[in-house]
């Protein structure tokens, strides 16, 4: 499972808190370059609730328990060959786009695919688990793959909950026969005293023989080389690829936050543009929700020539009574 610090998190990310997963619903950077700080809010259990929040160091780590991953797959064959011959799976764009597949006359690209991952990681009480005997329940779709593992236990594929509970039972009998004291004047080790969940030798947190379900979703675009992301060179981090699975519709979006600033779609607001200037627009849409990257929650403005432009919304003062958009000077 990777961990990310609460810097590089994105809103609509999902994190392990102790047992539970919670998804971030905002972000908020606060405090002086002396003493940062990130206020980060998830979304409420249930929705008469307030959404929880805490305030970590930015490199206050997280574990992530959904990543998002992008890839491209390249289908190729020789001019003269009928079907396809090769097949390279690549995760950087301009590799993508300088392959050599693209470059070379002998060579015909039959397809190019963006390939979009995500992993999840649900945490599972050893109750939850298949009974003894009982298969996996399938994954969601025929691309996607369903397995367990422990949660500090490295990257074992544990493909039954037989197979967990073979795995925890291991676990104990090393702890049993390597993990108690030694008796040197019989000049051997003792069993080991104490469960195996309070070893420190055994586990480095109390959530470390969790049983968690892994399950890895697969789904395929058709794209042109065109499509290929155009402001980003390298592998895609966390945030990039949530953003580009929401652009490309593989990922439903969340649902809009209830704003409790007074704001709404044609209202006046003031905001600041420079240093001592304010200036008036009026409020087109509150649909943009979330900025993917910042988490800062964002509104569509509009000056007198109707050109939009986006602003996040904390810096926003709603104008009572609302003024004559004539008399309004445009910012962007």
């Amino acid at each position: 499972m990777r961990s990310i610090e609460a810097a590089y998190l994105h809103v609509g990310a999902v994190v392990l808190n102790g047992f539970h997963r919670d998804t971030v619903a905002s972000l908020h950077r606060q405090g002086s370059s002396y003493s940062p700080a990130v206020r980060v809010t998830f979304e409420p259990s249930e929705p008469h609730r307030p959404g929880r929040h805490t305030v970590v160091e930015p490199d206050h780590t997280f574990p992530l328990a959904r990543v998002h991953g992008v890839a491209w797959v390249i289908h190729s064959r020789h001019h003269s060959a009928r079907a396809a011959q090769g097949r390279v799976r690549i995760s950087v764009p301009y590799r993508v786009r300088d392959h050599q597949a693209f470059r070379q006359e002998s060579t015909v690209v039959d397809r190019l695919v963006e390939e979009h991952t995500i992993t999840s990681y649900r945490p599972l009480g050893l109750d939850q688990l298949p009974g003894r005997g009982e298969p996996t329940p399938p994954p969601p779709n025929p691309d996607s793959s369903r397995f367990y593992r422990l949660l500090g236990q490295g990257p074992t594929v544990l493909r039954t909950g037989d197979a967990v509970r073979a795995e925890l039972d291991r676990l104990a009998e090393v702890h049993r026969r390597d993990h108690g004291r030694t008796d040197w004047e019989m000049g051997q080790r003792l069993p080991a005293e104490g469960d195996v969940y309070e070893c420190l030798q055994c586990t480095r947190s109390p959530y470390d023989l969790v049983p968690v379900e892994v399950v890895v979703e697969r789904t395929y675009r058709d794209i042109e080389r065109d499509d290929l992301p155009s402001d980003w060179d390298y592998e895609l981090c966390g945030a990039r690829a949530y953003e580009r699975h929401l652009m490309m519709g593989t990922v439903t979006p969340p649902p809009l936050p209830r704003y409790a600033s007074g704001i709404g779609t044609g209202d006046i607001v003031e905001f600041s543009a420079g240093s001592h200037v304010k200036a008036r627009a009026k409020v087109v849409s509150m649909t943009p929700g979330n900025d993917p990257v910042s988490g800062v929650p964002m509104v569509v403005l509009a000056g007198p020539s109707g050109r939009p432009f986006r602003r996040a919304l904390s810096g926003c003062v709603r104008v009572a009574p609302p003024v004559n958009l004539i008399a309004v000077a445009e910012v962007s």
